[in-house]
């Protein structure tokens, strides 16, 4: 791989450490009620703590768009899906970043959507690369995650009590995704790399 390549995609990792902050902030922001307001929420709170999760925002948007530039410049597919859709999610975090709540400009009128794509493409598209089984599974699990919690939101299932408990929890798995496949695709590429330079020498 080269370097450009394996930066891009090792930088994912940023994605779920910035999440972490995002997913716990709430917790000491006074008077703030964790279990019900989504993590958006935080952003129409005090400057320090709306500034501070704004700005996570943008960042985890940022690497996801860094990521998709590393998926579209190690994959063998002319049209990569992954990254697309990979692109299109961190566009949209980055807009939750800059717009709040109080706009649909924030997420960009739910373009997080492709999140759902995102797992399942990018496990066929490395498929031959990553050759894992149990990756491949957690990428179908997330996947369907994925498509469970869009179905109960929009059916009005989710308790408002809990929601903002329910979302932060859907978020490991999601932000922590990103943290998995960038290991997988790294690590992949260098064993693939090191045995090629074997076999040359």
């Amino acid at each position: 791989m080269q370097n450009i390549n394996y930066w891009l995609i090792k930088q994912a990792h940023i994605v779920w450490i910035a999440s972490i902050v995002n997913i716990g902030l709430g917790v000491i922001i006074p008077d703030f009620d964790f279990f019900a307001k989504s993590i958006s929420y935080v952003a129409l709170e005090a400057p320090l703590y709306a500034y501070t999760h704004r700005t996570a925002n943008i960042i985890i948007g940022l690497s996801m768009c860094g990521f998709a530039f590393g998926i579209y410049r190690t994959s063998q597919s002319r049209i990569s899906s992954a990254s697309l859709s990979c692109f299109l999610f961190g566009i949209s975090m980055i807009s939750a970043g800059i717009w709040t709540l109080e706009t649909p400009l924030h997420l960009l009128y739910n373009l997080s959507i492709f999140m759902i794509i995102l797992p399942i493409a990018f496990s066929l598209e490395f498929k031959n690369i990553i050759k894992s089984q149990s990756f491949e599974n957690v990428c179908v699990g997330v996947t369907v995650l994925h498509v469970l919690m869009f179905w109960l939101i929009y059916a009005g299932f989710i308790p408002q009590d809990y929601n903002g408990l329910i979302q932060r929890v859907w978020a490991i798995p999601t932000m922590g995704w990103f943290g998995v496949a960038a290991y997988m695709l790294s690590s992949r590429r260098i064993s693939a790399n090191n045995a090629m330079h074997a076999t040359s020498a």
